[in-house]
């Protein structure tokens, strides 16, 4: 006998393999915030064989993430869908960090805007050396310019682990431009 399938509250699960740990998600929420799954799910599934992501067997992928990263946006992903749940709140600014990456990676553009006003905010404790590096690596544009004269201006020269940080060529920049404000 063929049963229905209630619209809302039978849900297809994902399951995915990141290093060495199985991951056994909701596939809706991937599919809605990340255009990377999104477009994954589009292509056309073989008929005959087993497919990608329906077990332990033939999970999904996923390279270039760390497992820790990854349960980082699910938290972040799946606490978004489903409101304030205590186990999935991220407190932590490195947390943050870890979605502001994959959902940058992943094209998740809602989550990563969460990441970046979380990381904004006064609970984050981002210098402005992290912020110029962040910016530079995650295309966060209103972080760079502010942030920059904020380290032109500031009375400390730049450190040499801030010069590391930064990239040579931000670091002599702004070098320059402090050198100029003191002439």
């Amino acid at each position: 006998s063929e049963y229905l399938k209630h619209p809302e509250l039978y849900m297809e699960t994902l399951v995915l393999l990141v290093e060495n740990c199985l991951f056994k998600v909701p596939r809706k929420p991937l599919e809605e915030e990340s255009v990377i799954f999104r477009d994954m799910f589009r292509l056309p599934q073989p008929k005959n064989e087993m497919i990608e992501g329906r077990d332990d067997t033939r999970p999904v992928v996923l390279h270039g993430i760390s497992k820790d990263e990854f349960e980082c946006l699910l938290k972040a992903l799946l606490c978004r869908q489903h409101g304030q749940n205590k186990g999935l709140v991220l407190h932590f600014t490195s947390q943050w960090i870890s979605v502001l990456k994959l959902s940058t990676m992943l094209e998740c553009t809602s989550l990563r805007a969460a990441a970046i006003s979380w990381l904004d905010s006064n609970s984050a404790t981002l210098g402005d050396v992290e912020k110029v590096a962040l910016a530079m690596q995650y295309d966060i544009k209103g972080w760079l310019l502010p942030s920059l004269l904020a380290l032109a201006q500031r009375h400390d020269p730049i450190t040499v682990e801030e010069g590391r940080r930064l990239g040579i060529e931000t670091a002599l920049k702004l070098a320059s431009v402090r050198e100029g404000l003191r002439l």
